[in-house]
Order: structure tokens, then C-alpha cells, then sequence
């Protein structure tokens, strides 16, 4: 049966490659700004730029004062690092306490947003006062060349447009089990163009491995956070914290996968020696598995870190502490949730994992707390024992 026929039977009519959703809203986002620009002219273009500078420093000022103020906290304030005595008490309210860091950092953020106002209002009045001689030099043009340059100037934001839905959907693919997106993907002459000629080159360029080292820090920030919320944290709370949070590392997980996977060559043998590694060093936790079935779960702690430091857990702490080290080390993980089926038919709620082998461009199963008991690495039968529910997986950045 061939690939199109298969599809438009699964759907039950029209196949959905006929009307590919990709190129059609790529190149809706490509084409509505120029469309927009040449309807609204060249003044109307140069108007909207003013907003659009105020809003884009806007946007830039809160982030940056956001991260200025995490810092300020953590570093200078919770610690106190500077050994200030006046800062003393404000450092004990925030130690522990999540609802004392949901007020200081939106106020402190508040205020470094209003000094960075301040410094950049002579930048922004340059800016509109340029922009403001342009509108009176482009009113003197004729009608046809300004409504045409008016267009030209919305080339780039239609181009950024897209390039971002593009970005979007190379990053998100490898995530989720979308075969009809993946069609879509691959039959899609612009996504193909946008993603091999812009999209792949600049992701693999050394500028864009240096992009995420701010979000990375201040992600590392906000673990630090939760995990102190976690450790002081009422026992009716810590649950929930650690099961929010299951998902992050820390520098010994991190160098313990790396000491793991040294001199693997491929992206199976990474997963195989990480499955086989945390198998081998993590206990089922029996006791943890019987509060859970009764329903005790407030005061249990979950995730990746407390898993690696006790060497001890259930099945959601094998598979996130797979995701944590599998992460580590540069490959794609999930934790998937279904039920396992036992040889003698019983079964119950379950989790394990699927890796996506970058080389091999597929997604495999494994189940680490099961490793003990059998090959449940890619396993051909893996899933006559391991029924997902209809959610695919968790990704690991959640």
C-alpha cells in the first residue's frame, strides 16, 4: 500500500498532505506583513516602528530586569554573600519560603525595570525622533513608491515571521510522535528550503550554542530555588515540589552521566549504558511503592535528584532520573506513563521511557527499573509488557 493511500484511508477522506497545513501557515506569516505594509504605506510603517521600538526595549528591559533580580536574591540576599547585617533578616523570610520569593522578585524586578527606564529613554527618544523626519521625507514621496516601500520594509518581519514557526517546529518534532506533522514537514517545499538553508545552519552555529547560557543559568537558579523550597517546605507540600521538579539535575548527575557514556560512539550505546547504569544503582524502593498505593504521597520526595543521592525510588524515579542523565549528555528523553502488563496478566500504573537516537532518526523504549528483571532496552515485544496511555511522554523540560 503506498505512503498516500495509507494516509487518506487513516483519515477517512482527503488526505491532510493535500492541503499542507506547514507551507500554509508559513507562508501566511511569510506574506500578511508585506501584504499589510503595502496597503498602509511607507508613514504608516514608519508610525507602527515607533511602537514597535518601545515595545520590543520594553520586552528586553523586564527580562533583563528579572534576571537582575533573581541574581540580586539569590546571590546577595538570600545568601548574603556580602555579609551585610541589615540584609539578615529579609535573607531568613526568603530562606525556604516560596510565597516570600513571589513577592521579592516581581517588586525587585519592578524596580531595576524602572532604572533601566531611565537609562534607556534618551535612546528611545533618539530612535522616534529619526523615525519622525523619515514619516515627513516619505509623505513627499509618490503614492505607488510609497505603498511599495511600505511593503519592502515588512520583508524582514514576514521572513523573522516564519523562520520562527519554522525553528519552532525542527525543535518540537523530535519531542512528540506526530507522524501526519512529520509528513507535512518532509512534503513541505518552503519548510524544507527555510529549515536546510537558515533554520539547521544557524541552530549548529557556535552563536546559537551560546544563546541559551543566560536561560540556563537562570534555569539553574530557579532548581536551586525549588529544591531549597522543597528540603524546608511543610511535609504536606513536598510532593508536590519534588514531583514538579523531578525532571532537573544537578553537577554530579550531570558529571556521573558524562563518566557514563565516555567513549560511546553512538546515541544507542548513550542510552543502553545510561539504562544499564541507573539498573544497576538504583533499589526499588518497596516502602516508597506501598505510601503511594495508600494514597501517602504528600510527604514522599520525587525526581531525579533525590533518586541519584538516595539510590533508592519507584518507577517515576528510575525514568526521571533517566531523563535528567540522558539530558546530561546531550540526548532527547521522555518519560512515558501507561500500565504494565506482568506474565500472569495482572498489571498496574507504570513508567518508563522513549530516547530519541539522533543518528538513527527513531525513538526507542527502555524501562531502567525493570533492567534487572530482563533486556527491556528496545526490546521487540517491549511494548506487549509496557501499554502507553494515550499521552505519548513528558517531555523533559517541563
Amino acid at each position: 500500500m503506498r505512503r498516500d493511500e495509507s494516509c487518506c484511508r487513516r483519515t477517512g477522506g482527503g488526505c491532510p498532505l493535500d492541503h499542507n497545513w506547514i507551507t500554509l501557515i508559513a507562508g501566511f506569516l511569510l506574506l500578511s506583513p508585506i501584504v499589510i505594509g503595502l496597503w498602509r504605506g511607507l508613514p504608516g510603517e514608519l508610525e507602527l516602528m515607533k511602537y514597535s521600538i518601545r515595545s520590543a526595549l520594553g520586552s528586553v528591559q523586564w527580562i533583563l530586569a528579572s534576571l537582575a533580580a533573581l541574581w540580586l536574591l539569590r546571590t546577595v540576599v538570600a545568601q548574603n554573600a556580602w555579609g551585610i547585617p541589615q540584609l539578615q533578616w529579609i535573607s531568613r523570610q526568603l530562606h525556604g519560603s516560596l510565597i516570600a520569593w513571589a513577592v521579592a522578585v516581581p517588586v525587585t524586578a519592578f524596580l531595576f525595570s524602572w532604572i533601566l527606564d531611565l537609562l534607556a529613554q534618551p535612546v528611545i527618544g533618539l530612535a522616534v525622533g529619526v523615525l519622525h523626519r523619515l514619516q515627513g521625507l516619505a509623505s513627499r514621496l509618490p503614492r505607488t513608491l510609497n505603498h511599495a516601500l511600505g511593503g519592502l520594509l515588512q520583508v524582514p518581519r514576514g521572513a523573522l515571521h516564519m523562520l520562527v514557526f519554522v525553528a519552532a517546529i525542527h525543535l518540537i518534532l523530535p519531542y512528540i510522535h506526530a507522524p501526519t506533522v512529520e509528513a507535512m514537514a518532509k512534503e513541505s517545499s518552503l519548510y524544507r528550503w527555510a529549515d536546510t538553508r537558515v533554520v539547521s545552519p544557524f541552530l549548529s552555529s557556535p552563536i546559537a550554542q551560546k544563546v541559551p547560557v543566560l536561560g540556563d543559568q537562570a534555569n539553574r537558579w530557579l532548581t536551586e530555588l525549588t529544591q531549597e523550597a522543597a528540603n524546608n517546605a511543610p511535609p504536606e507540600a513536598r510532593g508536590f515540589l519534588t514531583w514538579q521538579t523531578r525532571f532537573q539535575s544537578n553537577s554530579q548527575i550531570d558529571a556521573t552521566a558524562g563518566q557514563v557514556v565516555q567513549g560511546a560512539r553512538t546515541d544507542r550505546e548513550k542510552a543502553y549504558r545510561l539504562y544499564r547504569w541507573i539498573g544497576e544503582h538504583v533499589q526499588y524502593d518497596n516502602q516508597k511503592a506501598a505510601a503511594i498505593e495508600q494514597g501517602q504521597i504528600q510527604s514522599l520526595s520525587f525526581g531525579a535528584i533525590p533518586t541519584f543521592n538516595t539510590g533508592k525510588g519507584v518507577c517515576t524515579d528510575y525514568s526521571a532520573l533517566m531523563v535528567a542523565m540522558g539530558r546530561a549528555v546531550g540526548l532527547k528523553v521522555k518519560q512515558e506513563f501507561g500500565t504494565a502488563v506482568l506474565p500472569d496478566g495482572s498489571g498496574g500504573p507504570h513508567a518508563w521511557n522513549v530516547v530519541y537516537l539522533a543518528d538513527e532518526k527513531k525513538w526507542i523504549p527502555c524501562d531502567p527499573t525493570w533492567e534487572q528483571a530482563g533486556n527491556y532496552f528496545d526490546n521487540p515485544d517491549f511494548y506487549a509488557t509496557h501499554r502507553p496511555d494515550h499521552q505519548r511522554g513528558v517531555d523533559a523540560a517541563q
